[in-house]
């Protein structure tokens, strides 16, 4: 796995951004390409046109990206991901939506009172999101039961660490040791402090029109719970340290943040270039 790069494939709302910021202390941020979320320059386009001796030196690949982006690393990839039980996902979208002005259906969703379902009938699209990224099919196309398959394929395949947000630091504990990171401590980001409530029937709506979303979770919570059963020693020790250590406060916590910050940055000046 040292030689070969890592592809983080971040379907939105499943914890990404507090990977991202753990990501981002374990490699040289020179080696990663970070496609940007609002496509200005660091697109998967663009990279997949970069000169082939510059994508060999990339270390990690992440972003809002479908599976096959490994396609276009010559020195091999290996993949990760983190997936969220999906009526979770969707009710953490619609909230994301309403408080971000500059979101594209929030006016509509806040001049309508819009709820819930009306955000799915609006975007039939984007429903099984996760079958969609990881079966590469993106959104547009219908979602059925040949792209569920073709999504288990491909985490059973290329995915030797498939993480669950509702469990997140056993997912990082398995990261840990797959990939040797050093994680001294961790802040959690974007986290969502008020959920909309939700009618039962906007429940049921939104697991009918995420079946196959769901099924995808349970084949891959079966997957976490068997590494989990395979590492339960490594996982416990690993989770002992995790918890013993605190954030740094004061001028060393302002220290790591501001080289934190810098770090983020750094990668998407990089990928931008």
């Amino acid at each position: 796995m040292n030689r070969e790069a890592l592809i983080f494939l971040h379907i939105p709302k499943t914890a990404g951004t507090t990977l991202n910021r753990i990501i981002e202390w374990q490699y040289n941020p020179v080696s990663i390409y970070t496609v940007d979320p609002h496509r200005i320059r660091a697109t998967v386009a663009r990279f997949k046109k970069l000169p082939e001796q510059r994508r060999r030196r990339f270390r990690v690949v992440r972003g809002h990206l479908l599976y096959g982006i490994h396609e276009f690393l010559p020195q091999g990839a290996t993949y990760i991901t983190m997936l969220r039980d999906p009526v979770a996902r969707v009710l953490s979208s619609y909230a994301f939506i309403l408080r971000r002005p500059l979101h594209p259906l929030h006016r509509k969703l806040k001049a309508g009172r819009l709820g819930v379902e009306d955000l799915i009938r609006m975007t039939p699209h984007r429903q099984n999101l996760q079958c969609r990224f990881i079966s590469g099919i993106g959104v547009g196309p219908d979602c059925d039961e040949r792209v569920l398959e073709l999504a288990k394929e491909n985490l059973t395949r290329s995915f030797p660490i498939v993480g669950l947000c509702e469990r997140f630091q056993e997912s990082l504990c398995l990261m840990i040791e797959a990939f040797g990171w050093n994680v001294p401590f961790y802040t959690n980001w974007k986290v969502t402090k008020r959920r909309p409530s939700t009618e039962p029937k906007g429940i049921d709506m939104i697991r009918e029109f995420n079946r196959f979303d769901l099924e995808l979770y349970e084949f891959a919570r079966k997957s976490f719970e068997e590494n989990m059963r395979r590492n339960a020693d490594v996982i416990r020790d690993a989770l002992a340290t995790l918890n013993s250590r605190q954030n740094p406060r004061g001028l060393k916590g302002c220290w790591y943040s501001a080289l934190g910050t810098s770090r983020f940055l750094l990668t998407k000046a990089i990928s931008a270039l």
